[in-house]
């Protein structure tokens, strides 16, 4: 009878350990959870959405999954060890993702700032070699004034790339842009006016 009382309690503790199932992946869940926080800090909401919207899926389900087995009395982690690792895995990949795209959107946005300098630049040349005669002092000063509108355009378009508004940076390079090639095109023509009032003014006798 005895040695059947000790049979039974080995038996029930053995079905217990069974149950219990080892611990909860909690550290495996931690750094899943630390994956997917370098992946928004790195800008993956932004830049790499739908991937980041899957890896943060991916986490919350294997979340509720320890949740749920921990509640337990016979207890399974397996599924929710694949699940951490998948969540794990897709946040990774959207930091990758994130930094690419938002390298690439980088890229073009200094791109289009360094050909708005240079327009501006050429703007700024064209600008000071402009003769400035009676009737182009006003076309003059107007030019100048634009370019100056351009020039805070282009001030604006490198502020929003160091703030990652990388769109809003080609929006305002790019106005910066037109905007110094449409005062290029006011010099030449403010110039053509200038020479055609000199010529206008000559007298007669020196048209000879």
């Amino acid at each position: 009878m005895k040695m059947r009382v000790i049979s039974l309690v080995l038996i029930v503790a053995s079905i217990a350990l069974v149950g219990c199932g080892g611990d909860p992946p909690t550290a495996d869940l931690n750094a899943a959870k630390q994956a997917l926080d370098a992946a928004r800090a790195e800008g993956a909401e932004r830049f790499a959405s739908s991937e980041y919207s899957a890896a943060q899926s991916a986490y919350n389900q294997a979340e509720s999954t320890v949740n749920t087995e921990a509640e337990k009395l016979f207890k399974n982690f397996d599924q929710a060890v694949q699940q951490i690792a998948d969540a794990k895995t897709k946040a990774d990949r959207s930091k990758a993702s994130a930094a690419s795209e938002k390298g690439r959107q980088k890229g073009s946005a200094e791109g289009v700032i360094s050909a708005a300098q240079a327009a501006i630049s050429a703007a700024l040349a064209s600008l000071d070699e402009a003769p400035a005669g009676k009737g182009t002092e006003a076309d003059i000063e107007q030019l100048r004034a634009d370019l100056s509108s351009a020039e805070a355009d282009l001030s604006a378009a490198r502020s929003a790339v160091g703030s990652e508004n990388f769109a809003d940076a080609e929006t305002k390079a790019k106005s910066a842009q037109q905007q110094a090639a449409q005062v290029s095109s006011g010099v030449q023509m403010a110039v053509q006016k200038y020479h055609e009032l000199v010529e206008k003014m000559r007298p007669w006798y020196d048209r000879i």
